[in-house]
């Protein structure tokens, strides 16, 4: 679906036309499996009920599927009105929230009820050593994405290339 919709984005002609289809077939089995997963989850576990449909922790949680919900139509109408942008905008938005989703369940622990994430985190010192590579690493790699993505904007042109 993300790769559907990138085309979509930037693309014309066949391409796009196929991407759309493609889209089209996409984006409901998508939907489908991010609701079966949504609904399923909480009932694995009670402390995952608990995270999604105890108070005050609803407050954090009820935004979610609400977001979910409001992201499917925008995905839906944007590749039914044939729009550009905002079909790839409404899937990333849907798997992240599927990521944020996956986050209330398990949180505090990073392997569902053995290892907490204060108890993965590394060392005082070893995070320090990470962070100072971050600190130069990072920088670099926002750069050159964005230079990337400044040299790659726009639409794929059939006349441009090497032809």
């Amino acid at each position: 679906l993300l790769g559907a919709t990138w085309l979509i984005m930037k693309t014309e002609d066949h391409v796009q036309r196929r991407s759309y289809a493609i889209a089209f077939w996409a984006a409901p089995l998508t939907l489908a499996m991010i609701g079966v997963v949504s609904l399923w989850t909480p009932f694995l576990n009670p402390l995952y009920a608990a995270r999604w449909f105890g108070w005050p922790q609803i407050l954090l949680a009820f935004p979610v599927p609400l977001l979910v919900l409001a992201a499917a139509y925008i995905l839906l109408k944007g590749l039914t009105e044939r729009r550009e942008a905002s079909p790839f905008l409404a899937a990333l938005s849907l798997f992240v929230l599927s990521f944020i989703g996956i986050g209330i369940s398990f949180y505090p622990n990073i392997v569902p009820h053995s290892v907490t994430i204060w108890d993965a985190a590394a060392p005082d010192n070893s995070l320090s050593f990470l962070l100072v590579g971050a600190v130069v690493l990072v920088p670099l790699i926002l750069g050159y994405t964005a230079y990337s993505y400044w040299v790659f904007r726009g639409k794929v042109k059939a006349v441009g290339g090497y032809h």
